[in-house]
């Protein structure tokens, strides 16, 4: 689903927004970006703040593998 379409659900819907942000699978970096940028107490802040709580987004670490190569042995 689109991260537009799933803002405008919830910022017209009656409903909880909780019960309906569960149910909006959305890309989690996407949202984090998107909420970093939003204006804090805005339609689309709470919005977003709602859909992060079911979407959440850790960033990945790359990280190097470390080669078995028994260099760091002394005989």
């Amino acid at each position: 689903m689109q991260l537009s379409e799933a803002l405008e659900i919830l910022t017209t819907t009656y409903r909880s927004l909780d019960s309906v942000a569960k149910g909006l699978p959305v890309d989690a970096k996407e949202v984090n970006d998107a909420l970093a940028k939003a204006e804090v107490g805005s339609q689309e802040y709470v919005a977003l703040s709602v859909l992060a709580k079911f979407n959440p987004y850790t960033q990945q670490v790359k990280t190097k593998e470390k080669k078995d190569d028994h260099t760091d042995q002394v005989e």
